[in-house]
């Protein structure tokens, strides 16, 4: 009687990282980046060291690949909010509340996101992706700025690349204090409308 192998386990790659860059996620929201290493992330993956290691060796690599997880998570969210939006400027408003933290996933990536921040600033390759992240959400916000203008939604004098970088500006200084609670969600958007509506009110001299 004939034998039937075993078909081979098929292997989705990219669910194992993703997985992998999510446990590291885990790690740093509940202990702190110093925690990350192999052990603490195959740990907390529920996976071997040596099934972690053949898709991220060093701490280095790992943390590479949670920061590079987060922008997609970024760009997913931006753009399932931008399509749901009818105006640049509602595009634009969605956008940059979208990276504050202003409910429970976007707080819980948020806190992540503050412990990159600093260690960016003493890791180059860290420092690189996150120079590549934020080239191109600048770009959106300065796109949809233009966008609005042209509609006429904001005022047509506006430098749209210097106003997309302050609006970034704002979102990340306001988000350390939200997280601690100085503001509410509410008070958050608030202060972004009367900022978009200083944008709208102005005009040339």
């Amino acid at each position: 009687m004939r034998k039937w192998r075993e078909m081979p386990k098929i292997v989705d790659h990219d669910a194992r990282r993703r997985h992998i860059a999510e446990a590291v996620h885990r790690v740093i929201h509940d202990k702190g980046m110093e925690s990350v290493s192999l052990r603490e992330v195959a740990a907390e993956a529920g996976m071997s060291m040596g099934a972690v290691q053949y898709y991220v060796t060093t701490k280095d690599q790992m943390l590479l690949l949670a920061l590079e997880r987060i922008g997609i998570w970024i760009g997913d969210r931006v753009t399932a909010v931008a399509a749901r939006q009818s105006t640049p400027l509602e595009v634009l408003r969605a956008t940059v509340l979208e990276l504050l933290p202003l409910d429970e996933e976007r707080s819980y990536l948020n806190r992540i996101g503050q412990a990159f921040q600093a260690s960016s600033v003493v890791s180059e390759n860290q420092a690189a992706a996150m120079r590549t992240g934020y080239s191109s959400l600048l770009s959106f916000l300065a796109e949809q700025i233009r966008a609005a203008q042209t509609a006429g939604q904001l005022a047509a004098h506006l430098d749209a690349g210097k106003e997309a970088s302050i609006l970034y500006a704002f979102a990340q200084g306001i988000v350390n204090a939200t997280l601690v609670g100085h503001y509410t969600p509410k008070e958050v958007a608030a202060l972004l409308d009367h900022h978009l509506a200083r944008l709208r009110a102005e005009r040339s001299p």
